[in-house]
């Protein structure tokens, strides 16, 4: 039976800055594995690829153990950079099937949370291999970024056991949406963009970070309440053509202005052909600041 679960983080304003979180249920069903690592039974949330991979190597239980106790799993877990929420004790419940299903669901969000900890994911699990031992592992050097995702599946022990488990997704996520609409060369302001929760389309270029929005200018018709991609804006441009600016050259210690004249329109960190006006000589220039440009 297709299972779909849902599982939602709260925003995080740096999430390069936020700790990792780790968390254990009172009850968890794994795949009949010889032995249980961390890595099976976690559910984890902004998890390095190092913390990954320490919880592998993190052995809680073989194929008898039936409960493990908060100590035990604390004594386990000493020396990992991770928050924890745990039970005081864990049972331990197996799947009849070589390949548990909810191991999976957990797996596979783990690592996309890894990815994106401020996003919400809602997965389906359609199939998986049949033919697998319990001692199977996912290949998750694959493109997440589709709505259908096929992950290869193979058993350690015997590297010809293998198949795909097939998992439908869809992506959310808080980014940047407009409160008003804007005609072509509008500049978006901060009050003329929020943020939403919005689901993420696997065909979608979606600017995740506001902040890289507010400055820009619309390079066509954008509605209100529409998402912006890279193909809906272009830089301010602050240079016209034939505009008179400040042209700057020399070192620091000796820095030398004269008026020029732009050849050419641009936006901060262009370089733009500009004319001494007294030598008609051409120069090419960087775009500093409004009406200041560097010679290069």
């Amino acid at each position: 039976m297709k299972k779909l679960v849902l599982i939602s983080l709260m925003f995080v304003s740096q999430i390069a800055l936020a700790k990792s979180e780790i968390t254990l249920s009172s009850a968890i069903e794994v795949s009949p594995r010889e032995v249980i690592t961390a890595y099976d039974i976690v559910e984890g949330r902004n998890l390095s690829e190092d913390t990954l991979s320490d919880l592998k190597a993190i052995e809680l239980g073989n194929a008898q153990t039936k409960t493990i106790s908060k100590l035990e799993i604390i004594k386990k877990f000493r020396g990992l950079e991770s928050n924890f929420r745990l039970p005081t004790e864990v049972k331990i419940l197996r799947s009849k099937s070589n390949v548990s299903r909810l191991e999976i669901e957990r797996k596979v969000m783990n690592h996309l949370l890894a990815k994106c900890g401020t996003c919400e994911y809602r997965i389906q699990i359609n199939s998986v291999p049949q033919n697998l031992l319990t001692d199977w592992e996912l290949d998750m050097n694959v493109d997440f970024n589709k709505s259908t995702v096929m992950i290869p599946a193979f058993s350690t022990s015997a590297p010809e056991k293998k198949g795909w488990v097939v998992v439908e997704l869809k992506k959310y996520a808080n980014v940047p949406v407009l409160t008003r609409p804007l005609k072509i060369g509008d500049v978006i302001t901060d009050d003329a963009v929020t943020t939403e929760m919005r689901l993420m389309q696997s065909y979608q270029d979606a600017i995740m970070d506001v902040k890289s929005v507010v400055g820009m200018q619309a390079s066509r018709y954008l509605t209100m309440g529409q998402t912006l991609s890279s193909k809906d804006l272009k830089r301010e441009q602050i240079l016209k053509k034939g505009q008179m600016v400040k042209a700057i050259f020399g070192a620091d210690a000796l820095e030398i202005s004269i008026s020029a004249q732009a050849e050419e329109g641009g936006a901060v960190g262009d370089v733009v052909k500009v004319k001494n006006l007294d030598s008609q000589k051409m120069f090419a220039a960087k775009i500093i600041d409004r009406g200041v440009v560097r010679i290069e």
